[in-house]
């Protein structure tokens, strides 16, 4: 369950992310790979203090469904994986 929810992750973050970075044949794959590896690690500290969304596959789509939301916000950007993860845990718990 883990695996597919940080695919999740990276497809989101990269549909939200500025294409004009992609555009660019300046950049290197070892800034992606460095990329990649933190939003890896990012993911797996926010689900290691969260194990209930590993644990429960409703628990993980709601949280993927705050997930997108979050994303689609002005601001929300600049929010790292970890932080828009924690955003919208929070919001499932204010529910």
């Amino acid at each position: 369950m883990c695996r597919q929810t940080l695919r999740r992750i990276n497809h989101y973050q990269n549909q939200n992310a500025d294409n004009s970075a992609s555009k660019n044949s300046a950049i290197s794959s070892s800034i992606f790979c460095e990329k990649y590896k933190q939003t890896k690690e990012q993911a797996l500290t926010f689900f290691q203090e969260h194990p209930q969304y590993m644990r429960s596959k409703e628990d993980e789509e709601q949280l993927m469904t705050e997930f997108k939301k979050v994303l689609l916000e002005p601001g929300s950007k600049n929010l790292s994986i970890y932080q828009t993860l924690l955003s919208a845990h929070e919001r499932l718990q204010a529910l």
